[in-house]
């Protein structure tokens, strides 16, 4: 059995948040958004199996998403027996995350009172299009290139100067603070004790993920969930706003908003997740 690590930000006592990260990084990269919530809610992160301090397996026969599902489906059934509580106030996704938390409410309803997707990873698909009648077209999304692009990622360095200096204002890093790209070296980089460094998320799980991106059909589990959604699209992300608005209302009780920003929100703009997320 896979152990799964999460973090505790700390606010016990108020109504619980639990936080989902995005595809490759872990639960401590919450930790600017976090910090901002803490004095609403008991803010707990989970690292996804194969990400952060958690077990990871076999790829691909232990990286099926409907697992990221069971796996949180029990770690929210868990915290609340511990705490007393019926359910989790709030289940908030990023990228990947977003998808996953949606579905863990549509395998157990009522496990959240309400839930927030952060510019989630769902494409026009012929299934979604044919389904629903949609006036768009089969979106040939960018996995195959993500998925190249991961498996060609440099996983270990001498030290951490080294991806330091590759990374920054590079890439998905761009735009990102300092405090939020330190953020991601000291949270998925692992530190060895000659001092080299490596990625915590094997590159090879990543890819998986994104090359199994769309497994879990929007159209098969959105009906499902009776909780208030949440869904954020980043403005300057890779899913059209119509489309959007679109699958927001495949929810029962979805509403949309956009958000100023890339894909990777919660690290670009974490205070404007933030005071989404306390006003909503």
């Amino acid at each position: 059995m896979l152990k799964l690590r999460l973090r505790d930000f700390g606010g016990q006592g108020k109504p619980i948040a639990l936080l989902h990260h995005a595809n490759g990084f872990c639960a401590g990269t919450w930790q600017l958004v976090a910090s901002q919530l803490i004095s609403h809610f008991h803010v707990v992160a989970i690292d996804a199996r194969g990400h952060g301090e958690s077990d990871g397996g076999e790829v691909p026969r232990d990286y099926d998403w409907q697992f990221f599902v069971d796996d949180l489906v029990a770690v929210a059934n868990q915290i609340c027996e511990e705490y007393k509580v019926s359910q989790i106030d709030y289940g908030v996704g990023s990228s990947f995350g977003g998808i996953i938390t949606a579905a863990a409410e549509a395998s157990q309803p009522g496990l959240f009172r309400r839930l927030a997707m952060l510019d989630p990873p769902i494409f026009p698909t012929d299934k979604l299009i044919k389904k629903h009648g949609l006036s768009f077209s089969a979106e040939n999304s960018t996995q195959a290139t993500l998925v190249a692009q991961t498996l060609k990622r440099r996983r270990t360095w001498s030290g951490l100067d080294e991806p330091r200096e590759a990374w920054r204002n590079k890439g998905m890093f761009v735009g990102w603070s300092d405090s939020a790209f330190e953020l991601y070296l000291a949270e998925c980089l692992a530190v060895a004790d000659d001092g080299s460094v490596s990625l915590k998320c094997d590159p090879s799980v990543e890819a998986h993920i994104f090359e199994t991106t769309g497994s879990l059909d929007v159209s098969d589990y959105a009906h499902k969930v009776k909780a208030p959604l949440l869904y954020i699209r980043a403005s300057e992300g890779h899913f059209s706003a119509e489309f959007c608005r679109m699958v927001a209302k495949l929810f029962p009780r979805g509403r949309y908003e956009e958000m100023s920003g890339s894909h990777l929100l919660p690290l670009e703009v974490p205070d404007r997740v933030a005071n989404c997320l306390l006003k909503n």
